[in-house]
């Protein structure tokens, strides 16, 4: 590579001003890495799309193109190529750690991070180092996030009552759907904001770049310092931390970007996902009989479980969580709630689903339910064979583990602590929320749509 892409902007900053309303336009200069923004989202980088004959084949990306680039890279000066990509699920988890290391515990939870990224796969770019533009054994440097606001999402923001640590779905673009606004979410890219922001410009498309607003806010006292040193308006001086900026760059700046020399990666030729994985409270009959019938099977038809002992009289005060592949019903397993803590039980997975990930996403699903709800401690009796399954998910013998047998087995008991979720629910959450439909609290629900018609406090008399 014998020409070098250097940022649009001298010493890696970005002019950007003040969108705090109503009280006016703050011009500003703030550090990149403060105010990262060069991206923009709607589109989502489905594999249908990655695999479609309009993507960009290898070789440096002509200055005409400007829709979604497939996983952009860079040659640097220092003769590495740097790209960028959606993470696999399974990445999630190193990404958090390195967010808990550089931004600190203030922070999503891992679950919300997840929730956001399965509902739209833009909302996160993973920023990788390799050898060659062959993209051999990278390694995970960074990550770009934020937040694909819909209308209600950039009505919210503006009003200051986005959620930023656990978004409401309904503020948030979909997979496929343009945003209304992009909000920073947050950026871990050392050294490299400068080029991360720019390739996952061009990951998402130059023409959404240039055209959706973007946005952020002051989130560390060297960002707040830059703003008020050097602010280009009377109003600088009244900025402070948790200030909303938008990001704003100049038509110089924006035909440098829209020159760099990129290297489009080779899509996969998989043109949809093995198979499609969903995990919800059963709400319904239907839900529950397919439960059970998983859980006959299972325990009943496999292992041999009288009917009596199975169905032991607690499936009506229970919580049941239904997974499904492919839309078929696959596993299940049961919560009960007790002063201080939730048990979890009877998890089942059909013989042919046990080699997916099926088992790992109904717990996870059904240990994010239980912080939700407030409860830290999870008790369990596992069988012994799968102590180490229980194991990955955080659950250890108890220290007092007593000789556990029932229905011809013989059981280990075994506990999870979690520290408290900062969403927890409490008598003082929202009214309209605690009445939704366990496990869709983010979604409104029939009551919510009731809530529209006026009071009219119907009574017999």
């Amino acid at each position: 590579m014998s020409s070098q892409w250097t940022s649009p902007v001298p010493d890696s900053t970005l002019t950007v001003s003040g969108d705090t309303p109503p009280a006016g336009v703050l011009r500003i200069i703030i550090p990149l890495q403060f105010a990262p923004g060069l991206m923009v989202s709607g589109r989502c980088m489905s594999n249908k799309r990655n695999n479609d004959d309009s993507v960009n084949p290898p070789g440096l990306l002509g200055k005409s193109d400007k829709g979604p680039v497939f996983e952009p890279g860079y040659h640097d000066r220092e003769g590495k190529f740097t790209f960028v990509r959606n993470p696999e699920e399974r990445e999630l988890s190193v990404i958090h750690d390195l967010t808990l290391r550089e931004i600190g515990a203030a922070v999503a939870e891992p679950d919300v991070m997840r929730r956001v990224y399965r509902h739209n796969r833009d909302s996160l770019w993973a920023l990788y180092r390799s050898e060659t533009a062959e993209r051999r054994d990278p390694k995970l440097i960074g990550y770009v996030a934020y937040l694909p606001l819909s209308e209600a999402g950039h009505a919210a923001l503006q009003a200051d009552t986005l959620d930023a640590c656990d978004p409401n779905l309904e503020h948030l673009a979909a997979n496929g759907e343009r945003p209304a606004a992009l909000y920073t979410w947050a950026m871990v890219a050392r050294g490299a904001c400068d080029l991360a922001s720019a390739l996952v410009a061009f990951a998402t498309g130059l023409e959404l770049h240039d055209s959706v607003p973007i946005y952020g806010r002051i989130g560390t006292e060297g960002g707040l310092k830059a703003l008020q040193r050097k602010g280009r308006s009377p109003t600088a001086d009244k900025a402070k931390m948790g200030s909303l900026f938008r990001v704003q760059i100049t038509e110089q700046e924006r035909a440098i970007l829209h020159a760099m020399p990129v290297v489009p990666g080779t899509p996969k030729r998989e043109l949809k996902p093995k198979h499609i994985y969903s995990t919800a409270v059963a709400a319904t009959a239907d839900d529950v009989a397919r439960a059970f019938a998983i859980r006959a099977a299972v325990f009943m038809a496999e292992q041999n479980c009288p009917y009596d002992e199975e169905f032991d009289g607690n499936d009506q005060a229970a919580t049941h969580i239904l997974g499904c592949v492919d839309g078929e019903p696959a596993a299940t397993l049961r919560l009960r709630y007790f002063g201080g803590f939730v048990k979890m039980e009877r998890l089942a997975v059909l013989p042919r689903y046990r080699l997916s990930f099926i088992s790992k996403d109904i717990v996870e699903y059904a240990i994010a339910l239980i912080r939700k709800k407030g409860f830290t401690r999870i008790y369990g009796t596992s069988q012994l064979h799968l102590t180490k399954f229980w194991g990955r998910f955080g659950f250890r013998p108890l220290s007092k583990n007593e000789t556990v047998v029932f229905s011809d087995h013989q059981y280990v008991e075994v506990m999870a602590e979690f520290p408290p979720v900062s969403d927890a629910f409490t008598p003082y959450s929202d009214p309209m929320v605690l009445i939704r439909p366990e496990g869709r609290w983010d979604v409104p629900g029939v009551l919510d749509r009731s809530a529209q018609r006026p009071a009219t406090n119907p009574r017999r008399v």
